[in-house]
């Protein structure tokens, strides 16, 4: 009994050490945390930086509506796109959801939310 609980004692390391692999051997056994694990590998890759998109302000020609017996009258009026960041990481681009100004028809606008989307580079 005493030499087989010996002999387990004297196993156990060496299992654990064959699992690991050499600890400073960072090419075949990442940290978790490095970009070329498993575990942080995704279809989108590892971010390299994010790309500001300012704001933008349009100046827009909207119809009023008059009563009858006037002609159509235009007024201008500033509206503002807001701003996001676009992800460039190393496979392509992320864009996330974000809106806009879709024209649908003369003097007619209407605000529209565009999906998320993945650009390949």
């Amino acid at each position: 009994m005493r030499g087989k609980v010996l002999a387990l004692v004297l196993l156990l390391p060496a299992a654990a050490l064959g699992q690991v692999g050499n600890p400073s051997d960072f090419s075949n056994n990442p940290h978790p945390g490095m970009p070329w694990s498993p575990t942080m590998q995704s279809a989108y890759g590892t971010v390299v930086r994010y790309i500001p998109v300012a704001p933008q302000r349009v100046t827009l020609d909207v119809a009023v509506s008059t009563p009858a017996g006037i002609p159509p009258q235009t007024q201008r009026q500033v509206v503002q796109i807001p701003g996001y960041y676009v992800t460039e990481t190393t496979t392509g681009y992320y864009y996330p959801e974000r809106w806009t100004l879709e024209q649908l028809n003369v003097g007619v606008y209407q605000w529209r939310k565009v999906p998320a989307e993945f650009r390949r580079k």
